[in-house]
């Protein structure tokens, strides 16, 4: 005896019944994920790399109704807040408001770059691991 769903709105559990709908299950075959951005459908970890690093870098525009959320603590908010804005106190931007004189640029984990928040966060051997 088949259920009847009826699907009230048009929210995600309205849209998810509707391509369920369509759905025609196979009691022949087997059930397995498939990774098409191989031609082979096998996934690796190789290949996924290789699909992420070949990709030109994009620049994503972080909105402030994506960090200012009321259920993540405020330090942390305000922490994202800064580092998307470019407002975290590194050498790069003491330099900038002349606080600090440019010889002392260089990053405290003695790795010889720049300090700037891209670096310390993503590039610097010892700080990014972190």
């Amino acid at each position: 005896m088949e259920e009847e769903v009826v699907c009230v709105g048009r929210g995600v559990g309205g849209e998810l019944i509707l391509v369920l709908r369509r759905v025609a299950l196979q009691v022949d075959k087997e059930d397995r994920w498939l990774w098409n951005a191989e031609t082979s459908h096998v996934y690796s970890v190789c290949n996924a790399f290789k699909l992420l690093t070949i990709q030109p870098p994009t620049v994503s525009v972080v909105t402030a109704s994506s960090i200012w959320n009321k259920d993540v603590p405020l330090k942390v908010v305000l922490f994202a807040w800064r580092l998307f804005r470019d407002r975290l106190p590194t050498k790069n931007n003491l330099i900038r408001r002349g606080i600090i004189t440019n010889e002392v640029r260089l990053c405290t984990a003695g790795c010889g770059s720049e300090e700037t928040s891209d670096h310390l966060f993503l590039h610097c051997n010892i700080y990014a691991s972190i």
